[in-house]
């Protein structure tokens, strides 16, 4: 089975999937690399993903978003005000009543997403079968994290671990180059949330310094555009095109898909066929005139990142890793570097970065069955990765080859072909730790296998293709690792 990393979000979810050691995120079915986490109801019939997202305009009464939130949450601190369908609290969970017909608790309806999801990873890799790792917040409660594995397991996968969201952003960095000791900032800005992160990198160790959650993310900036687009169409047609819910929600969809244009582009086209009355809304949007309507909501961004970085004046940030899909608009970016002047900013792919740290987890642990996920945070806020102390070579008459460098993230497998000879010397750093004799011959073409757990003890076997002999060999773990 293949390792599958899974970031679960209130607007969107992502598939990554792990295979040859490099992750990467895969399409659904619409051939969109994110899936929409909304669910809507339509005859008896549940939607998920686009069909759901076009139901917001046409039915909004019938569908419900923001569902991580709303998972393992009390209706008390939920702002029903922002959802159309209707919310109620039943017992530890809240129920959703769609046009007061149908009633759905959010877990079955987050169970219906992971099938949507579990469809897109047995597309992607020609099976049925699993392992996942799903990201979640660095302060997820018990309760929301074993809800979120109950959803997944309903909905077909094999649930090996949870990995805190800043985690996985960095796993996904570091899976390939050790990291470097010192401070990381993680900055997370999503639909609808952002959070902070200041991680310490000692050792192949991460260890949490600090953490802040805000409920400000990109639909802000969805209202912000939607109030402008509203305000220049009731000006010039005199009405009051808010006051209509389907209108709005299409202004607020149009405003979405404008944020994400001029992600990349200059200008972006808002134009909705009868928007009211039979009347269009045709309008075009460039860059600059988006940064300006937003500005007040990047400056809200910018306060909470500001007082962060006061707070830890003292720290000097290697890096500053951007996560979440707001952050891929280039003002986001720009404001969060000025914070930063003296940091390497990462913005690559930072609405995927976390599935792909998630999927990077998995398929680790995938190579190592009787490995369990251990990349939940401990009491002391640290999160180990396991690094190979030294470099292991192996020496064949007086031909020395290096098998795996030092602080190689564990547990590692790897497979080298060995030059002629019969004495094959493993060593690690300089001494000999293990000997093997192969009998060899002129025709003889012996390779080294070596699996290293996460205890530095290693698994090699000698193998001779032409007389297909094999010479397992066992070091156990040096003491103290």
């Amino acid at each position: 089975m293949s390792g599958i990393g899974i970031a679960f979000g209130n607007s969107s979810a992502y598939v990554s999937v792990c295979r040859d050691g490099r992750s990467e995120t895969v399409a659904n079915s619409a051939g969109e690399r994110s899936t929409a986490t909304v669910v809507a109801h339509q005859e008896g019939e549940l939607l998920t993903g686009t069909p759901a997202v076009q139901m917001t305009v046409r039915q909004p009464a019938n569908t419900v978003h923001s569902l991580k939130s709303l998972l393992a949450a009390k209706l008390e601190n939920v702002d029903s005000a922002a959802q159309s369908c209707k919310l109620e609290q039943h017992g530890e969970e809240i129920i959703v009543n769609f046009s007061n017909v149908t009633r759905k608790g959010v877990s079955a309806l987050v169970k219906c997403v992971f099938e949507n999801l579990k469809e897109t990873a047995d597309s992607a890799l020609g099976e049925d079968k699993h392992n996942i790792v799903i990201s979640i917040p660095l302060t997820s409660s018990t309760e929301f994290k074993n809800t979120i594995k109950k959803c997944a397991i309903s909905a077909g996968f094999h649930v090996q671990d949870l990995i805190p969201e800043s985690i996985a952003a960095l796993l996904s960095l570091d899976s390939a180059t050790p990291p470097s000791d010192g401070y990381t900032a993680v900055v997370r800005v999503g639909g609808s949330s952002m959070s902070l992160t200041v991680v310490r990198v000692l050792a192949g160790m991460y260890s949490v310094v600090d953490y802040i959650e805000e409920k400000l993310g990109g639909n802000l900036f969805d209202r912000s555009v939607g109030k402008f687009l509203c305000d220049d169409f009731n000006r010039k047609n005199k009405c009051k095109v808010e006051e209509n819910p389907r209108s709005y929600s299409k202004v607020l969809k149009a405003s979405k898909a404008a944020k994400h244009n001029l992600s990349t582009m200059n200008t972006a086209e808002c134009n909705i066929e009868s928007l009211f009355d039979g009347m269009d809304l045709i309008a075009n949007l460039s860059r600059p005139r988006f940064e300006t309507l937003i500005q007040n909501d990047l400056n809200k961004i910018k306060e909470i990142v500001q007082n962060m970085v006061i707070k830890h004046n003292t720290l000097t940030m290697n890096r500053v890793v951007l996560t979440g899909g707001t952050c891929k608009v280039p003002k986001v970016q720009s404001i969060i570097s000025h914070l930063f002047p003296n940091s390497t900013v990462i913005n690559q792919t930072p609405d995927e970065i976390i599935s792909l740290g998630a999927a990077t987890h998995a398929g680790m642990i995938s190579k190592f069955p009787s490995v369990s996920g251990k990349a939940e945070l401990e009491a002391n806020s640290t999160v180990g990765i396991p690094l190979t102390p030294s470099d292991i070579e192996v020496r064949v008459g007086d031909n020395v080859t290096r098998a795996v460098a030092k602080n190689t993230p564990l547990p590692f497998k790897t497979e080298i072909e060995l030059p002629e000879g019969n004495v094959i010397v493993i060593e690690a750093a300089g001494k000999c730790i293990a000997k093997a004799e192969v009998a060899g011959s002129d025709d003889s073409k012996v390779s080294l296998h070596i699996e290293i757990q996460e205890d530095c003890s290693i698994e090699a076997i000698i193998k001779d293709s032409f007389t297909n002999e094999r010479t397992a060999v066992h070091i156990p773990a040096p003491s103290g690792a």
